[in-house]
């Protein structure tokens, strides 16, 4: 094999890998399919070396393990992929973790890697997408939000006017 062709099959790969992390989440931005490696490589990682091991702040580091991890931020679904769990002797310290799903996701991007077939268990189905479960979330918030006919109908009856709208 030629240094060509081995370097071929190796891009080859990570394209492969790439495609893997966007069938799992068209939207997923680079950074945080760099963030879930690096944890797979080193489950029990803290978020500042976490941090420190991709050269970006402490902040984004933090960003990124709330986006894979069940709820993102405002009650978003995430990804559900790695868990920060508090460390028990330093309660300031967070430790980060794969969830099953993440270990799921780690053993059909290794089975990838080896070219074995990948069992496709490692794909969230149509519920278990972020963006489905925020719009779950959010079908569910609407349903206990009165519609604006109600409200209006009550600031007119209630006399509220603080929403009353002076003429010019």
């Amino acid at each position: 094999m030629t240094a060509a062709s081995h370097t071929g099959d190796e891009i080859a790969t990570v394209i492969r890998v790439l495609e893997a992390f966007r069938r799992y989440d068209p939207d997923m931005p680079i950074q945080y399919a760099l963030s879930f490696l690096t944890i797979a490589q080193n489950e029990g990682l803290s978020m500042g070396d976490l941090a420190q091991r991709l050269g970006i702040a402490q902040s984004s580091a933090s960003r990124n393990i709330a986006a894979l991890s069940r709820w993102h931020s405002f009650g978003k679904a995430g990804h559900d992929l790695v868990e920060a769990l508090e460390d028990p002797r330093e309660r300031r310290r967070k430790i980060v973790s794969l969830t099953p799903r993440g270990h799921r996701l780690v053993a059909a991007l290794r089975a990838l890697v080896a070219g074995e077939p990948v069992v496709a268990e490692f794909e969230p189905d149509a519920a278990a997408r972020p963006a489905a479960r925020t719009a779950a979330a959010l079908a569910s918030t609407w349903r206990r939000v009165p519609a604006p006919a109600d409200f209006l109908s009550s600031v007119i009856r209630d006399g509220d006017v603080r929403y009353a709208r002076t003429s010019p």
